[in-house]
């Protein structure tokens, strides 16, 4: 009698945590195992001091989530123009996307299938979220924002803090598993 297949998320927690530990050395990422298939990598910037991206393995893929920013309600000037720019923007996306969660606020997300999950996988994915945070956050935060935000610097740091809570948008407190399974 065969033994049956290893859970793939257990198997892919092991390629995870071995990807994960040699790319933070090479490119001084901080990496945070939450628990068996969840991480969380701290990216370093310039438009954001850091950003926090979630990788989750799942049965057919790893999800990647990383927060953008909060859409203050009320406050937004235009998020008709908000919306057309993210959409927009999406066009030229392969493997990570902007989107918006059910309150509103901005999030990448994506994901990478099992064979992707490889070093250069995962440098590239982290790689396109990073340039694409540089290249956009500021002209987010003028749509959302216009002009407030250069006279309002609490209103600055409560749209750009990080609302993932340390955990991927929609989950309940303390599960990092959201659409783990997908």
């Amino acid at each position: 009698m065969s033994s049956p297949a290893p859970d793939p998320v257990w198997r892919l927690d092991g390629i995870l945590l071995e990807l994960l530990s040699e790319l933070s050395e090479g490119l001084g990422l901080t990496v945070e195992r939450v628990q068996a298939g969840a991480y969380l990598v701290t990216l370093p910037g310039q438009a954001r001091a850091a950003t926090y991206v979630w990788l989750i393995a799942g049965e057919q893929a790893v999800a990647v989530e990383a927060f953008v920013m909060h859409v203050v309600p009320g406050g937004c000037d235009d998020p008709a123009a908000l919306h057309r720019y993210l959409l927009r923007r999406n066009l030229g996306l392969r493997t990570v996307h902007l989107s918006l969660d059910d309150v509103g606020d901005v999030f990448l997300v994506g994901s990478l299938p099992h064979e992707a999950v490889t070093a250069a996988g995962i440098d590239r994915v982290l790689g396109e979220l990073a340039s694409l945070l540089e290249d956009t956050t500021a002209t987010l935060l003028g749509l959302a924002y216009g002009d407030r935000l250069a006279g309002d610097p609490a209103l600055r740091a409560k749209a750009t803090v990080d609302g993932a809570g340390r955990r991927p948008a929609g989950t309940a407190a303390g599960s990092p598993q959201r659409d783990a399974r997908r």
